[in-house]
């Protein structure tokens, strides 16, 4: 089995995650549920590597642009730092940069990376982007990010003292979001502006007669007429 770009970053980012979960989620975990509930932590965990696999398997038959994985590469290693780093006796995830939450920094690199995600999974699928599927692009990536609120909100529901913000900062992670995305199909348009279309991207076969034809050069005429 040929090593691929997308192995490498699932390794690496599963043993991430591994480290991240001993020296950060277990803790907090114990702190917010108990460690009665510690079962429920290793349900989680189990659930989210298995994920992780299962989708490595399904995509890794694709070819996939290294900038699309340095972007997701940056909004996971931004989540550690987030994690991690302390300043002033806090975590850097509420710490304020430009008078904006480092946590909406996050989300804006995450939406940003999760277009082009899901941009090369139209592409794959022989969906052309147009400006009217750039714009259901940009839906599913908002309708990803609400799925994320959506957990959140679980979250305040059953765990006591957690560290889920309100109804006006779930907001801004959704404008975040919106503005990563965004952000994304800006660059892409000017990209393929300046560069043109992806030489491995396919028009999708087509049955109508007019199509074809000017598939074929001639933009007026079907094909026998």
């Amino acid at each position: 089995m040929n090593l691929k770009k997308i192995d490498l970053f699932v390794g690496v980012n599963l043993m991430l995650f591994l480290i991240l979960c001993v020296f950060r989620y277990y803790a907090r975990f114990i702190e917010y549920r108990g460690a009665e509930h510690l079962e429920e932590f290793f349900i989680y965990a189990a659930v989210i590597i298995a994920g992780v696999i299962l989708l490595w398997l399904v995509f890794r038959h694709y070819r996939f642009d290294p900038v699309i994985l340095m972007c997701l590469q940056t909004g996971i290693v931004m989540h550690f730092c987030g994690a991690f780093v302390l300043i002033d006796g806090g975590r850097l995830y509420d710490a304020h940069l430009l008078g904006i939450r480092y946590d909406k920094y996050v989300h804006f690199v995450n939406a940003f990376a999760a277009t082009a995600l899901i941009a090369r999974l139209f592409e794959i699928q022989h969906i052309a982007l147009t400006r009217v599927n750039r714009v259901f692009v940009l839906l599913v990536v908002l309708g990803l990010g609400a799925i994320i609120e959506i957990v959140e909100y679980g979250v305040v529901l059953t765990v006591p003292r957690n560290g889920v913000g309100d109804y006006d900062n779930n907001l801004q992670d959704l404008v975040s979001n919106l503005c990563g995305a965004i952000g994304y199909l800006v660059w892409f348009a000017a990209r393929r502006r300046v560069a043109g279309p992806r030489p491995d991207v396919v028009p999708a076969p087509t049955t109508n007669p007019l199509v074809s034809a000017r598939l074929a050069g001639d933009p007026l005429r079907p094909p026998g007429a």
